[in-house]
């Protein structure tokens, strides 16, 4: 239980000894007397003695508020904090949990965030010394910090292991708080080490825990003097790589069902077939009556068309003029042929040639 402040004099006339090794010591002078030549105004470089007055009496207001002294590693720095701030913000989480659901369906790409990749990039190696992985694991547990900090992971960690200089292996491994928002973080992590210059070499993934580990090997990619261009469409085909070798390795098999129906939507040649007619009539009449009431009423018909095509029961020929070919076969979905050309004809005039269907908006009297 953290103590309070006692009510005595501030006066600075109490001394207190300790022992510290001749390394420190040395650390905190040169430091002092460095930041008194930048900032030669600042009271609390004014002396050693007050530097060490001023950590101390706010190293004890952070463990006033219930901080730990565990709690000093998990310090971001002000460069790192700035630098995320332009690229996160705050959000609820079960909101986004649940928004991003069916986003672990969807074929990953990088198009969309490519600014936001190579800025991680440049954050892990801006500067570095070819082949500096002791200068990028410091890097790395810098990021770390602000991850934990707020709350994207449970844990993480990045070891890299020397047995090869120039291409040294490492194991990347964290584990998550939410189900979604971690099979999220997996694939952009995936991404990042593409972009980044390594190679994915071994994913191992549990669900029921959060838990996610890669194999990892350097690439040349890492410090490869290429045209910025060139460079950029290599490190985009590694991420790419590096993603997929996550997606093929976690199938989402308990999934599978909603996964594979996500999957026919986009195949012209499945269509949707309903077993029994209440069913169709259930899920179509809701539908219509959607569209009925946000739809103007020359946008009913353009809006039915599409619904039918999402079906894969018609292409549309020409949204302006309400043309559309059916797909469905004459031979066995005669069914549905006359439902959706009933449906359509409760709206619009529909006349046929050539194998085309035209629609025209009945006028209401």
């Amino acid at each position: 239980m953290p103590t309070s402040k006692k009510f005595l004099s501030e006066k600075k006339t109490a001394q207190q000894t300790i022992s510290i090794s001749p390394a420190l010591k040395d650390w905190i002078e040169r430091y002092v007397n460095v930041t008194k030549k930048d900032f030669p105004k600042d009271k609390r470089f004014k002396s050693i003695s007050s530097f060490y007055n001023y950590v101390m009496e706010k190293s004890m207001e952070v463990l006033s508020y219930g901080k730990t002294l565990d709690d000093f590693q998990m310090f971001v720095d002000h460069q790192t904090k700035s630098f995320f701030e332009k690229l996160t913000f705050r959000a609820f989480i079960p909101l986004h949990e649940e928004c991003v659901r069916t986003h672990r369906y969807i074929d990953f790409t990088l198009k969309d965030f490519t600014r936001f990749l190579f800025l991680i990039r440049n954050r892990y190696l801006d500067g570095v010394e070819p082949y500096d992985f002791i200068e990028i694991q410091k890097r790395f547990d810098i990021l770390r910090n602000f991850y934990l900090e707020n709350n994207i992971v449970k844990d993480i960690h990045l070891e890299i292991m020397s047995d090869d200089k120039r291409y040294p292996k490492g194991i990347f491994y964290w584990t998550g708080n939410y189900r979604n928002l971690f099979w999220e973080n997996s694939k952009m992590n995936a991404a990042v080490f593409g972009i980044i210059g390594v190679r994915i070499t071994k994913v191992i993934y549990s669900e029921k825990d959060l838990y996610c580990r890669f194999n990892l090997r350097a690439t040349d990619l890492m410090f490869e003097e290429e045209k910025p261009r060139k460079l950029r469409e290599k490190t985009l085909e590694l991420a790419n790589y590096n993603v997929n070798y996550l997606l093929k390795h976690q199938k989402i098999l308990k999934d599978e069902d909603f996964y594979l129906w996500m999957k026919f939507a986009e195949d012209k040649d499945a269509y949707i077939k309903f077993h029994e007619d209440k069913v169709r009539d259930k899920w179509i009449k809701k539908i219509i009556e959607d569209i009925e009431n946000i739809s103007k009423p020359e946008e009913i018909i353009p809006n039915l068309l599409k619904l039918f095509s999402k079906l894969h029961w018609i292409d549309i020929e020409n949204i302006g003029s309400n043309g559309f070919k059916i797909r469905l076969s004459e031979e066995t979905d005669n069914k549905e042929i006359d439902y959706l050309l009933d449906i359509l004809s409760k709206y619009s005039n529909i006349a046929k040639a050539e194998g085309k269907y035209y629609l025209e908006q009945k006028i209401k009297v």
